[in-house]
């Protein structure tokens, strides 16, 4: 019998058996998982969002990413660009909108995407914007904020600093969790979480990315499944386990019944019906690609040329599926 208890309580043994659980073991998890999830401020509703991807320039030089970095043309979405596309997916009746890029720290695109946030929340004061731009200053990240975006999204990765350096070597653990910091110190709504399957990475690894997540101020948490990029480094690693990533999101939900957690499209490749998966195992947040443009989408290749890109009807049959109701935004 799953114990929650042990869960909140982050007892070592116990969460260990329960991240490699399989078959009626992994069922009962799961079923924990959602009856928290129906107990919490979000009930049975599912966030819908949509993805712009406004650049794919990226100052990084992470292993498993090749953005950026693999012949693709790099480009940067104009505000004109960005703000009609807004535009047209307000009118369709999304609200909550992803900005993400490659991190890219130049003061003239900061400059531009601030501009940007001050115009949407301008026409459409009810929505949300969440940025996902990487490790900025706190400069940076107070225009930001100031500007209008409500979010932002920066993920540790891995909680271990060998690990991190090995995976992510142009930055540091410390520093990615002293922007985390800031973030949450400005009063943005902050998500972070982990890769599930980094090369080397082991099991006491994720059970202190629990650790770490527990004791960060998060309102979103989330874990993606490790994807072998083509383009990049560790194209030759296996991929992440669908059902140790599956189990880590459900334990996610236990210890944070109030965050959101979003399925990603990374529990889809390789894997058949990963997503729905995730809504089973207490996610609660799934995000439309309808945003980027069709003549970059390719471009950006966070995780490989074939990525699946979950368009609205999909997501919204998803939802059904699993009992769900789709809604603009949870928070």
């Amino acid at each position: 019998m799953i114990d929650i208890e042990k869960i909140k309580k982050l007892d070592k043994e116990k969460i260990r058996e329960y991240i490699t659980l399989k078959g009626s073991k992994q069922n009962e998890l799961f079923d924990k998982a959602r009856i928290i999830r129906m107990n919490s401020v979000y009930k049975n509703n599912v966030e819908l969002r949509s993805v712009i991807e406004i650049s794919n320039i990226c100052e990084q030089k992470c292993k498993y990413c090749s953005m950026g970095k693999n012949g693709k043309s790099l480009f940067i979405l104009s505000y004109e660009e960005i703000i009609e596309k807004i535009k047209s997916l307000a009118n369709k009746g999304r609200r909550t909108f992803l900005l993400q890029s490659g991190e890219l720290s130049k003061q003239d695109f900061i400059d531009n995407i601030s501009q940007v946030c001050e115009k949407a929340v301008s026409l459409y004061p009810d929505i949300k914007i969440i940025l996902c731009m990487g490790n900025l200053s706190k400069n940076q990240y107070k225009q930001l904020k100031d500007s209008g975006a409500s979010r932002y999204i920066l993920k540790f990765e891995t909680s271990n600093p060998s690990l991190h350096k090995f995976c992510r070597p142009s930055d540091t653990l410390e520093h990615r969790l002293e922007c985390i910091n800031n973030l949450i110190n400005i009063g943005f709504q902050v998500g972070s979480g982990n890769i599930v399957g980094l090369p080397g990475q082991t099991i006491d690894d994720l059970l202190a990315d629990l650790v770490l997540i527990n004791k960060l101020n998060l309102s979103m948490v989330s874990a993606t499944k490790f994807i072998p990029n083509n383009f990049s480094e560790f194209k030759n690693y296996p991929a992440g386990d669908i059902n140790i990533t599956l189990n880590f999101l459900a334990i996610l939900r236990i210890l944070k019944p109030n965050c959101l957690i979003p399925s990603t499209s990374s529990l889809e490749q390789g894997s058949v019906n990963g997503q729905t998966m995730g809504l089973l195992a207490g996610c609660n947040t799934v995000t439309v690609h309808d945003g980027t443009p069709k003549k970059f989408e390719k471009n950006y290749s966070i995780y490989s040329d074939d990525r699946f890109t979950p368009e609205e009807q999909y997501c919204r049959d998803i939802i059904k599926n699993v009992n769900m109701q789709a809604i603009p935004y949870l928070i």
